[in-house]
């Protein structure tokens, strides 16, 4: 481009400029001066250093150890979802900034506005008080989309020498959607909130408030809020539309005690609907697009109909004549991890071509075998493998991964009409 000597007033010389200007407000908190800006995707992976996991922590140290998965988690959430979030990036600074208050006029008693001036040189100096696994994702999605880009226009120009059109015109349009989405993200902002602090003592006192007055949220909540999983969807449903459940399901806590007036916590309610979905099986990416919520509500309709009717505790439960901790006393059905497992069992014999009638009978069989387990070597239950050993008998199973497995195993194996039980009802000497 030719530029006049009548367009030289208009030409910015950034380069030459100490500072980096952004908008910004100017305010206090806890006696500290904090600058409020924002920065896009590209902003924060051009401005703050790549947080490196590998770097060993020393005594001067202001942040906690990097997870590596946790960060790159984040990376893949920004780069795959379109309706991403992110908290406000926490970083502290000692006093090297300019502030120009655009507005000395405005009085607002508490806040001023203008723009802030941070060094070029003093960036190193800039440090993540919270945020750096956030930050770090930035970055490993910045990378990961660049390195995309790279590669299909590589394969682009390569199916161009070849003249291969379809291939070209599939590339092309592969390309156009990354770039797409990186200039996406070069528009997108974070808020960064950058308190002036000058001793990294200072840093770990604010590191621990942050962290010590936040409040994580629960499973149970996530289960129910994040309506982008069909699962949840699901869940929102049965919540709402199961009779059984009414007043059965704490909303807010994953997890429910003997002595609880809960049966079930929302986040075992939608462990439930994924065993009867996927058994002990995952929901990945094509599967969650071609699930239905509203067919999977159904089938825990359907699931929790022939539980009621196989198991007369339940039926009692739901009549209000035994109460959720009654029920947990007594019986193994009061489990949520037993419950699970008959709904894994529930899948498996499904997709073997069990109807709901022959599974009903098979799971009425259960019924006279649900009694506390008691460390008996031939008792059925405790052969599995997965109940404490405790004199007084245990109605609670633990519940790993593969205890969930062995309990749907056991309990499809149960079904069979040549199975025969044993149940001990005291310990053996």
């Amino acid at each position: 481009m030719t530029v006049t000597s009548t367009d030289i007033s208009k030409l910015k010389t950034t380069g030459y400029d100490p500072n980096e200007w952004f908008f910004a407000t100017r305010y206090k908190q806890g006696h500290r001066t904090v600058y409020s800006i924002d920065f896009s995707v590209r902003e924060i992976i051009t401005f703050l250093p790549k947080p490196d996991p590998k770097k060993p922590l020393d005594v001067t140290s202001t942040n906690r150890k990097i997870y590596p998965a946790h960060a790159s988690g984040f990376g893949n959430y920004v780069l795959t979802e379109e309706e991403w979030v992110s908290p406000a990036l926490l970083l502290r600074g000692p006093n090297v900034f300019t502030f120009i208050d655009a507005l000395p006029d405005l009085d607002t008693g508490s806040t001023q506005f203008g723009q802030l001036g941070i060094p070029k040189d003093a960036r190193t100096e800039i440090q993540i008080v919270d945020g750096q696994h956030r930050t770090l994702g930035f970055h490993l999605a910045w990378e990961t989309l660049n390195e995309q880009i790279s590669k299909v226009r590589s394969l682009l120009a390569a199916a161009k020498k070849s003249g291969e059109q379809a291939v070209i015109k599939e590339f092309e349009a592969r390309l156009g959607e990354l770039l797409e989405r990186r200039d996406t993200l070069a528009t997108e902002r974070v808020s960064v909130q950058i308190v002036v602090v000058e001793q990294p003592t200072e840093a770990r006192r604010i590191f621990v408030d942050i962290n010590d007055n936040a409040k994580g949220i629960t499973g149970a909540v996530k289960s129910r809020f994040d309506d982008r999983k069909v699962l949840s969807r699901a869940l929102n449903r049965v919540l709402e539309n199961n009779s059984f459940l009414d007043e059965k399901v704490d909303l807010q806590m994953d997890r429910v005690t003997g002595n609880s007036e809960y049966l079930l916590g929302a986040k075992h309610v939608a462990d439930i609907l994924r065993a009867i979905t996927v058994g002990n099986g995952r929901i990945g990416k094509r599967l969650e697009d071609e699930l239905d919520d509203q067919e999977i509500a159904s089938e825990f309709d359907d699931f929790i109909e022939v539980m009621v009717e196989a198991f007369p505790p339940l039926a009692e439960l739901e009549s209000g004549d035994l109460t959720p901790a009654e029920l947990r006393a007594q019986s193994l059905i009061g489990s949520n991890v037993i419950l699970r497992a008959f709904a894994a069992a529930w899948f498996e014999l499904k997709k073997a071509d069990w109807t709901v009638d022959e599974i009903r009978d098979a799971f009425s069989t259960f019924a006279p075998h649900m009694g506390p387990v008691f460390p008996d070597p031939k008792d059925s239950w405790f052969k599995v493998g997965v109940f404490p050993s405790n004199a007084e008998g245990t109605t609670y199973p633990t519940s790993r991964a593969q205890d969930f497995k062995a309990l749907t195993d056991f309990i499809q194996d149960a079904c069979e009409d040549d199975f025969t039980w044993y149940r001990a009802t005291e310990p053996r000497d």
